[in-house]
């Protein structure tokens, strides 16, 4: 995934997969990468990328949603 920029991690894979299908709606450009132990489900996190130029407005999408009320 060479220019894609890490953008956002969560131990929470049903979160960071929302948060991919939150940035595909508003044409952002998002690819889930499950680094998550398959054996043992809590070691690991599930990280969102995006390409470079979309950086600043996956940001401001993010910041929107009021993520640390979902990550409770």
């Amino acid at each position: 995934m060479k220019d894609w920029k890490k953008i956002y991690a969560s131990s929470q894979l049903a979160l960071a997969s929302m948060i991919v299908d939150v940035l595909n709606q508003h044409e952002v450009p998002a690819k889930l990468l499950d680094r998550k132990d398959s054996a043992y489900v809590f070691l690991g996190e599930a990280e969102v990328y995006v390409p470079a130029e979309f950086v600043a407005v996956a940001t401001e999408i993010l910041k929107s949603l009021e993520l640390d009320t979902l990550e409770a």
